[in-house]
C-alpha cells in the first residue's frame, strides 16, 4: 500500500515550532555510529571501510604521538566496487546473483517477504511476516534469525530500519517498536500522533531521530518526544507512501504527489523536483549512493541523477506489476515485478529477464537489494522455460462446462473488457464437458485466475497459481467451486 489536514508541527531543541507535541518517553532514539552515518543508505548500502586504531598501530602498543606534519585533507571517497544483487521471490525465498550465478539462500522467509536491504553493517537484512533475518556476510549461504515480533510485542511489522543487531526499529499496524537485542519496546499509534492511520514507513536519520510516515502525515521522534510535521507548504493533502534514508543520512518522505526532503527541522522540509509528468502519482522509491533518485510514477520509472533526468515510459520496459526498485552505485536501476526483472541504465542501456528465463526468479519478485555497484557482469537472457497449468471447475459438486476462464500474472479488479485483457502475458479459453481447463506453453511464473459466471467476471486466485510449475510438465492446480 483519507486525506486529513495537518495542524501540528515539530518540536526541535528547546523551542516549539508549533503546538501538537506528544511526549512518550519509553523509546529514545540512539544516534547511528559515525561510520554508519557517513557510509551508505541502509536500503542500498556497502560495508564502511575499517577505521585505524591508534593504539594498535603504535610500535609499543601505546598511543601515537601527534604528527608535526600539517594535516592532509581527505580525498573523495573511493567509488564502491562490485557487489551482489538479491531478489525476494514470493513463495520461493531470497535469491543472490553474484559472479554470474543465481543462488537460492537457505533458512530465510519464503513468503510474505515485506522488505530487504543491505544495511550499513554490510549484511543483508530481510523482513518476513513477523521475523527479521540477517545474512551475516553477503557471500553466506543462509540467514540467521535476529528478532521475532508478534501481536503482543509489536503488532504487525510492515517496515523496518536497521542500525545494528541490537538496534532495530519497526513500524506497523500496532505503532512503532524498538528491539534492543533482548526485548521489544512498543509505542501505540496514538502515542506518535498517527491516530487510526496506517503506518507506511520508518527510518532513522544520522542524528538518531526516528521518522515515520502514516497515511497522510510524517511524524518524528526527537529527544523522547513525538511531533507531527506541518507539511502544508508542500501540499494541502498528502497520501504518504513511505520514508527512506539517503547515503548522507538525510531522510526523504514519498507521497503520491511529491517527494519531500525532511529535516533537520520542520521548517527545512521541502519538495524535491523529480520530473516525469505534470500529474504525479508516485509509489516505489529508491535512493542511490551518488544522489540518484528512482521513483515509479504510475507505469513510468523516473530516474533523477545529479546531472540529468531519464524517464522510462511504460512501453520501453517490462512495466507490468512492478513491485520494487533498487539503485546501485553504477547508476543502474533494478526493477522487480510480476513478470520478471529489468535493469535500466546507465543511460539507455536495458537488460531484461522475463519470468521463466531465470528459473530461480520465476514468480513475483517482490523485493530487490543491491550492494555497492552491483554485479560487474550480468547473465545473458536465456530462453523462456514453459510448462502447462490445468484445473477443474465445479458447480454443486458437478463439472461446470463451457465456463470462460482467463490466466495472467495479476488479473485486474477494474477493467473494461476482462480481468486479463490488458496483460502482456495472458491465456483465455473455456472449460470442457468435464469442467476442465488447460493452458499450454505457459512461461514459468506465478499467475492469477479469473472466470465468468452468471455473466460476471470473478477473480478466484490473485497470483498464487503456477509457482510450482516445472519446465515441460503439466501442473494441476486442483478444483475450484463456483458455489462459493
Amino acid at each position: 500500500m483519507t486525506p486529513a489536514p495537518r495542524s501540528i508541527a515539530l518540536l526541535f531543541g528547546s523551542f516549539a515550532v508549533a503546538c501538537g507535541e506528544t511526549t512518550s518517553p519509553p523509546i529514545v532514539a540512539r544516534a547511528a555510529p559515525e561510520e554508519t552515518r557517513a557510509a551508505v543508505d541502509t536500503k542500498a548500502a556497502v560495508t564502511p571501510e575499517a577505521q585505524g586504531d591508534p593504539k594498535k598501530d603504535a610500535p609499543d602498543g601505546g598511543s601515537v604521538a601527534p604528527s608535526s606534519e600539517p594535516p592532509v585533507a581527505p580525498g573523495p571517497p573511493a567509488a564502491p566496487g562490485p557487489g551482489p544483487a538479491f531478489f525476494a521471490v514470493d513463495k520461493k525465498g531470497v535469491v543472490r546473483l553474484d559472479q554470474g550465478e543465481f543462488v537460492p539462500l537457505k533458512n530465510g522467509p519464503r513468503e510474505l517477504i515485506k522488505n530487504l536491504h543491505v544495511a550499513a553493517d554490510g549484511a543483508l537484512w530481510v523482513l518476513g511476516f513477523e521475523t527479521i533475518y540477517k545474512l551475516p556476510r553477503l557471500d553466506a549461504d543462509g540467514f540467521k534469525e535476529v528478532a521475532r515480533g508478534g501481536f503482543q510485542d509489536t503488532g504487525s511489522i510492515d517496515d523496518f530500519f536497521v542500525i545494528a543487531d541490537n538496534d532495530v526499529w519497526v513500524a506497523g499496524f500496532g505503532g512503532v517498536s524498538h528491539w534492543d537485542g533482548k526485548f521489544w519496546t512498543r509505542e501505540e499509534k496514538a502515542a506518535i500522533g498517527a491516530g487510526d492511520d496506517t503506518i507506511d514507513g520508518i527510518a532513522v536519520d544520522r542524528e538518531g531521530k526516528v521518522w515515520v510516515a502514516s497515511s497522510n502525515h510524517v511524524h518524528v521522534k526527537d529527544n523522547g518526544a513525538w511531533s507531527t510535521l506541518d507539511l502544508g507548504k508542500v501540499k494541502d493533502t498528502l497520501f504518504m507512501e513511505g520514508v527512506e534514508r539517503a547515503a548522507d543520512g538525510t531522510v526523504y518522505a514519498l507521497a503520491s504527489a511529491a517527494l519531500i526532503k525532511l529535516g533537520p527541522g520542520a521548517a527545512d522540509a521541502a519538495p524535491v523536483r523529480l520530473g516525469g509528468g505534470s500529474i504525479p502519482s508516485y509509489s516505489d522509491l529508491s535512493l542511490g549512493l551518488d544522489g540518484t533518485i528512482a521513483v515509479r510514477n504510475l507505469f513510468d520509472v523516473v530516474i533523477t541523477a545529479p546531472t540529468a533526468t531519464k524517464v522510462w515510459r511504460k512501453k520501453d520496459y517490462m512495466s507490468e506489476g512492478v513491485r520494487s526498485l533498487a539503485v546501485d552505485a553504477s547508476g543502474r536501476v533494478w526493477v522487480g515485478g510480476e513478470i520478471g526483472v529489468t535493469i535500466l541504465g546507465p543511460g539507455d542501456a536495458r537488460v531484461e529477464w522475463p519470468s521463466g528465463s531465470v528459473p530461480e526468479l520465476s514468480g513475483e519478485v517482490v523485493g530487490v537489494a543491491v550492494a555497492g555497484a552491483g554485479p560487474a557482469a550480468l547473465p545473458a537472457t536465456g530462453p523462456v522455460k514453459k510448462g502447462a497449468l490445468k484445473g477443474t471447475l465445479l458447480r454443486r459438486g458437478q463439472p461446470a462446462a463451457g465456463i470462460e476462464v482467463e490466466l495472467c500474472p495479476s488479473p485486474g479488479m477494474l477493467f473494461s473488457k476482462s480481468p486479463c485483457a490488458d496483460s502482456s502475458v495472458k491465456f483465455a479459453g473455456k472449460t470442457d464437458d468435464k469442467g476442465q481447463w488447460q493452458f499450454d506453453a505457459v512461461p514459468l511464473g506465478a499467475y492469477g485466475f479469473a472466470l465468468k459466471s452468471e455473466g460476471k467476471w470473478k477473480i478466484t486466485m490473485g497470483s498464487d497459481l503456477g509457482v510450482e510449475m516445472r519446465e515441460g510438465q503439466v501442473f494441476d492446480v486442483g478444483s475450484i467451486s463456483l458455489d462459493k
